[in-house]
């Protein structure tokens, strides 16, 4: 064990302690009942928007009538390097808040629960196992900034309760690219391209690929990674987020 891995890992025991799971709502900071499912307080439940039904077949986005097609405006529209995929929960306010917690405030306790949600998500896709799982790498001066990435540590927690291994390394972020809420879709592909490298393709060849991330909007991120993954000859690559919506 490397001494950043032993690092990261004493860090995630002391937020343990400090932050202990299922006292608090992560969303409302209500006491709760231990037995609470996700660390969300019943009210919080009955409010988080999880995407059960009607959604795209493709990408995963809800869809808005019974009478649409079975896939979205986006995905009838443009080409996606990946299979299938998707979210677990619609992207609202309070989706955002949590997400930036875990991101720019240090609330690392946060992906263990999102990492819950999805499992439980994908559980009931009865989707055939994946044989390996990527989450979307950071590059490394990003990384070292915000001290983790927080794709690969809601990737750790689902790999361990799904049993499946994780790749961190074998996926590289070698462009440094800039913020993409503010960008379009042809300027987020042009950001994205040539920004991933893959270094050890055997792990790739003839398997099938989950790609992970917190957020899906456009896909650009997933697409621009899925197409550096097809070049190592997956049997299948699909993807799964925490979060997406109608309009992201």
């Amino acid at each position: 064990m490397g001494y950043k891995t032993m690092v990261n890992e004493l860090i995630e025991t002391l937020l343990d302690f400090v932050y202990p799971r299922n006292i608090y709502c992560i969303l409302c900071g209500e006491v709760i009942e231990k037995t609470e499912s996700y660390s969300l307080c019943t009210t919080c439940q009955e409010q988080v928007k999880f995407i059960t039904s009607r959604f795209c077949e493709k990408c995963g986005k809800p869809l808005e009538s019974m009478y649409l097609p079975q896939k979205c405006p986006d995905c009838i529209q443009n080409v996606h390097y990946f299979t299938k995929g998707f979210s677990c929960i619609e992207y609202d306010d309070n989706i955002k808040k949590l997400v930036y917690d875990l991101k720019y405030h240090n609330k690392r306790y946060l992906a263990y629960h999102m990492a819950e949600m999805m499992t439980a998500r994908f559980m009931k896709l009865e989707w055939e196992k994946p044989d390996v799982i990527v989450p979307i790498p950071l590059h490394p001066k990003k990384e070292k900034e915000r001290g983790f990435n927080q794709s690969a540590l809601i990737a750790k927690y689902i790999g361990e309760s799904l049993d499946i291994p994780v790749e961190y390394r074998s996926v590289l972020r070698t462009k440094e690219t800039e913020t993409q809420n503010r960008l379009n879709r042809e300027e987020r592909k042009e950001n994205l391209k040539n920004a991933f490298q893959i270094i050890k393709s055997q792990k790739f060849t003839d398997k099938k690929v989950l790609i992970l991330d917190d957020i899906y909007t456009t896909g650009s991120t997933m697409d621009a990674c899925a197409k550096e993954l097809c070049k190592m000859k997956p049997k299948e690559i699909i993807f799964m987020t925490f979060a997406t919506g109608r309009n992201v």
